[in-house]
């Protein structure tokens, strides 16, 4: 029997699947929160404050990729099952792979012949050259395994792709420790990271090219009209996504300008503490819903809309309050158990809790998001994304220079806000979106409220009884559990509301 015709073996298939990608996700972030405090630790705040540097570039690119990642994805999720749909898909990655090749390897070769033309009046030495290359290099091997990655996820090939995410960021952190260990130079960690990035990708592509099947037909890979429709689709989702990067990655970048490398080491850490909430906890669940969304929008099931929408937000909300609520109220607890240094620990206190509510705001508000993307309003996402970018680096740049980490962190407070509220307003614009933003409001209030007082309820009731690390995580998941409990209620009555039998969540293709 089919596993789509068996709602049990589907159901426990979906939640493989769902929480597989938690796993993966949780494998990337290893480099965040294991290998990173050992990086700092081997090289010293200097170089450290160089390595945080790329590490921002890093993640810049991979969401400003010029819309690729989101433009093939979206497409692969419509084309699944359809051969000849896939087809062009595979064609347009392909494209994609080539284009960005082309765009690294210029900025290498620029990187190179810089110190070598100029001579005595470069204030490059080839060494610096050497790295600037192999920094372009690094972050093409990146964006183009995310590519593969999502495309994995888009034919729903999620524990597939969660294997790769788990085994490549592991095995780029040890390898990178192990080798810093006798040899701790900014130049062996960018060596050791470029050369593990290069094999996981070539692992990665192959296993996308194999699951896609034979293709139906060949055509030139740099088609000259097929390549100039590829980037004039790009041409709305590289604003929005270079905005939105640029706000997001490049702060510390522009603090380091303004601020000492090791004030800026202790801002990154302030950051990547604060973004818990997106980077492990909403961005999985949106990684799971993104390709259902865009293929009911583009089916016009809008039942089944309706549903992702509900369970979307539903899952969201139990998922990425608790333990935001956790990391706020028990902060100095953890920052301790992470980085092992009371000094440095309070010295990322001062802009964390500001960070991580806008953290939390933004991980709680992706599937307008997810659903503008979906119906194809690049544009709008375009404008938002210019407007809102291009005010919090003016702000960054104002705070940096007066040397207030404080009002750089509020202004991306206001950044988030207002994200948040432009996004969720243009949903009601849309047609269609109104009746959503109804079902989404219920599952955004209900869960909050639910969360918020178990979790009190829970650190009043635990106090010292238990050891440090259960009295962490206990509320947290005392506080998600019922919020769990609250959401499957909100979603049963509103099932038997809709007075139509509905198929399970593991049936939702």
């Amino acid at each position: 029997m089919s596993i789509l015709r068996n709602p049990a073996v589907s159901g426990i298939g979906a939640l493989a699947d769902f929480f597989s990608l938690f796993a993966g996700r949780i494998g990337g972030i290893l480099v965040t929160f294991v290998f990173i405090p050992q990086f700092s630790r081997l090289l010293g705040d200097d170089v450290f404050g160089s390595v945080a540097v790329v590490l921002s570039l890093q993640a810049f690119f991979l969401v400003s990729d010029l819309g690729l990642a989101t433009l093939i994805s979206r497409d692969t999720a419509i084309a699944r099952g359809n051969a000849i749909a896939l087809t062009a898909v595979v064609w347009m990655r392909r494209r994609a792979e080539a284009i960005l090749l082309i765009l690294a390897s210029c900025v290498a070769a620029i990187a190179l012949m810089i110190p070598m033309l100029a001579g005595a009046a470069s204030p490059w030495s080839l060494s610096v050259g050497a790295n600037v290359a192999m920094i372009a290099l690094l972050i093409l091997a990146l964006i183009v395994t995310n590519v593969a990655q999502l495309s994995l996820n888009s034919l729903g090939l999620y524990r597939m792709s969660a294997a790769t995410a788990v085994i490549g960021a592991v095995v780029r952190g040890a390898a990178t420790v192990a080798v810093l260990r006798y040899s701790p130079t900014f130049s062996a960690f960018l060596q050791v990271q470029l050369g593990v990035a290069v094999i996981h990708f070539a692992a990665v592509r192959w296993l996308v090219e194999r699951q896609c099947g034979p293709l139906i037909g060949r055509e030139p890979l740099l088609h000259r009209d097929a390549v100039l429709d590829l980037l004039r689709r790009c041409v709305p989702l590289t604003v929005y996504t270079l905005a939105s990067a640029a706000a997001v990655n490049l702060d510390k970048t522009i603090v380091s300008g303004f601020i000492s490398l090791e004030s800026a080491g202790t801002y990154f850490l302030a950051t990547t503490y604060a973004l818990v909430p997106v980077a492990v906890l909403s961005g999985p669940i949106n990684s799971y819903f993104a390709p259902r969304v865009a293929h009911a929008r583009h089916a016009g099931d809008r039942l089944v809309e309706h549903r992702l929408a509900l369970i979307f937000q539903l899952v969201l909300m139990c998922m990425v309050i608790g333990p935001s609520l956790g990391l706020m109220f028990q902060m100095a607890d953890w920052l301790n158990l992470w980085m092992h240094d009371a000094t440095k620990a309070a010295r990322v206190m001062e802009v964390a809790p500001i960070l991580l509510a806008a953290g939390a705001l933004s991980g709680t508000g992706y599937y307008p998001t997810t659903y503008l993307i979906a119906a194809g309003d690049n544009d709008y996402l375009a404008r938002l994304s210019l407007v809102c970018g291009v005010s919090v680096l003016v702000a960054a740049v104002i705070f940096a220079s007066r040397d207030d980490l404080t009002g750089l962190a509020w202004s991306y407070f206001a950044f988030y806000a207002a994200g948040f509220a432009g996004l969720w307003v243009r949903m009601t614009c849309l047609p269609g979106g109104r009746p959503l933003v109804r079902v989404l409001i219920i599952a955004y209030t209900i869960p909050t409220v639910v969360v918020a007082v178990g979790y009190w309820a829970a650190t009043r009731l635990i106090g010292t009884i238990v050891s440090d690390v259960v009295r962490l995580l206990l509320p947290m998941t005392i506080g998600s559990v019922l919020g769990m409990i609250a959401a499957a209620v909100v979603f049963y009555i509103w099932s038997r509301r809709t007075a139509v039998r509905e198929p399970s969540f593991g049936t939702i293709q």
